[in-house]
C-alpha cells in the first residue's frame, strides 16, 4: 500500500473529510484543463484541514492546496500528489465590535470564546457604521459581495462576478477595478507547519505588508483558512453611483423618519449596492470574462512599461494567435482562453511565445500570475 493510501485510510475516519481516488482535475478548475490527482481531499472546516494538513506535512507527501481553481493551470499529466479542496470551507458571518489585544501579531488556536459572532438573517439590520464580516477561505467572492449588498453592506461591490474565493483573493491580493482586496481585509487566519505539527494563527496586517497582486501569503506554504473584513460604511452612500439619489433623499429626512421608512430606505440601500455589484458584473462580460473557459489575465501588469500587459500583447500582434484548443483572446490579449480540448502544453506554449516576443520585441520581461501546477 502506497504512502498515499495509508493517509487516505486515516482520512476516512473523519466524517467531514471526503476523499476521492483519481480525481479529474478539469472539474475543479475555471480553465477545464488537468488530468487526474492522485487524491483529491475536501476538508469542511478548519478542524479538518488541520488533520489533513497535519498527515501529509508529517508524511512530507506533495501536496497542493485548491480553492476556486481560477487562476490555476493543471498539467496534462494530472497530480501525482494529494490536491486539498477548500471550498467547503464557506461559511460568511457579521462579527460583533469586541475588545482583543491588537498587539497580539499572531498567535496558536484562534479566540472563538472571545469573539460573538452573530450569523446574519435575511432580516439582519446593518447600522451605518464600520463593520466587520468574517468568511472562511472556501467562501466564493460571489457570495461575499452577494451577502453584503443584500445586507446593505457597502464597499466590496467591485469584486463582484471575480471567480474565485475569498482565501484565493487574499493570496493573490486581487485587484478589481482598482479597489485591492488588501483594501478591506484586516485580520487573517491560517495554518501551516512548525517543524512538529501544524498550528494556527492570525494576524491584523497593515497596508504595507501587501503588494500589487502580492500578499504575505505568496509562495509561501501558509494555508489562509479565514478572513475579517472591515468595511468602513460611514458616508458610504458617497461611493454608490449618484444615479442612486433616491438613497440619499430618504436618509436626509431619516429624522422624521418612521419604522416603515427605515425600512425602505434599507431596501433602496440594498437595491443600490445589488445594481452598482451588477455593473461591475456587466464590465467584466464586456470584457469576454465569461465567453469561454479561461483563467482571467495571465500577466501581471507593470506601472514601468508605460501601459496595460494586454496592450502590450497586442502590439506584439499576437492577439487571437492560437495553439491547439488554447488561445488569446480575440478580445483581450491578456486572456487566454479554451475553445475546446486545449491542454496544459496548448497554454503553456502561448505563453512562452507572448514572454519571448515581449522580451524580443519591446525589451520587456512579462510575469505570468496563473499557477502552472506540475507533478
Amino acid at each position: 500500500m502506497s504512502n498515499i493510501e495509508q493517509i487516505a485510510q486515516k482520512f476516512k475516519s473523519c466524517d467531514k473529510i471526503k476523499i476521492s481516488f483519481d480525481e479529474k482535475l478539469c472539474r475543479h478548475t475555471s480553465f477545464k484543463i488537468g488530468g487526474e490527482a492522485a487524491l483529491f481531499v475536501e476538508a469542511e472546516d478548519v478542524d479538518s484541514l488541520c488533520f489533513v494538513m497535519n498527515e501529509i506535512w508529517r508524511e512530507k507527501i506533495p501536496y497542493f492546496v485548491l480553492g476556486g481553481g481560477t487562476n490555476v493551470v493543471f498539467a496534462d499529466e494530472g497530480f501525482a500528489g494529494i490536491v486539498v479542496s477548500t471550498k467547503k470551507m464557506n461559511t460568511i458571518s457579521i462579527l460583533e465590535n469586541v475588545e482583543e489585544n491588537e498587539s497580539d501579531a499572531s498567535f496558536c488556536g484562534f479566540r472563538e470564546a472571545k469573539m460573538r459572532v452573530a450569523l446574519a438573517s435575511e432580516n439582519s439590520v446593518v447600522s451605518p457604521q464600520d463593520l466587520r464580516l468574517i468568511c472562511e477561505a472556501g467562501a466564493s467572492t460571489n457570495s461575499l459581495v452577494n451577502f453584503a449588498c443584500e445586507r446593505g453592506i457597502a464597499g466590496l461591490e467591485e469584486f463582484a462576478g471575480l471567480p474565485g474565493t475569498a482565501g484565493g483573493a487574499v493570496y493573490m491580493n486581487a485587484r478589481c477595478f482598482e479597489k485591492e482586496i488588501s483594501d478591506v481585509a484586516r485580520k487573517i487566519s491560517w495554518i501551516e507547519w512548525d517543524g512538529e505539527k501544524c498550528v494556527r494563527r492570525e494576524k491584523i496586517f497593515s497596508k504595507e505588508d501587501w503588494g500589487y497582486k502580492k500578499s504575505p501569503f505568496t509562495r509561501t506554504r501558509k494555508i489562509v483558512t479565514r478572513v475579517e473584513f472591515v468595511l468602513p460604511q460611514k458616508n458610504s452612500e458617497e461611493k454608490i453611483d449618484a444615479s442612486f439619489c433616491t438613497f440619499r433623499e430618504a436618509k436626509t429626512r431619516g429624522a422624521q423618519a418612521s419604522e416603515n421608512s427605515s425600512a425602505s430606505m434599507k431596501d433602496l440601500r440594498q437595491k443600490s449596492l445589488q445594481e452598482r455589484a451588477r455593473e461591475f458584473v456587466a464590465l467584466r462580460k464586456q470584457k469576454g470574462h465569461f465567453e469561454f473557459p479561461c483563467a482571467g489575465s495571465v500577466f501581471k501588469n507593470n506601472r514601468a512599461f508605460g501601459e496595460p500587459s494586454g496592450k502590450i500583447i497586442e502590439s506584439l500582434g499576437l492577439k487571437g494567435a492560437q495553439i491547439g484548443g488554447a488561445q488569446i483572446a480575440p478580445f483581450h490579449a491578456n486572456i487566454i482562453i479554451n475553445k475546446g480540448g486545449a491542454t496544459c502544453s496548448d497554454v503553456r506554449t502561448l505563453v512562452e511565445l507572448v514572454k519571448r516576443e515581449a522580451k524580443n520585441q519591446r525589451g520587456f520581461d512579462l510575469e505570468e500570475e496563473i499557477i502552472f501546477v506540475q507533478l
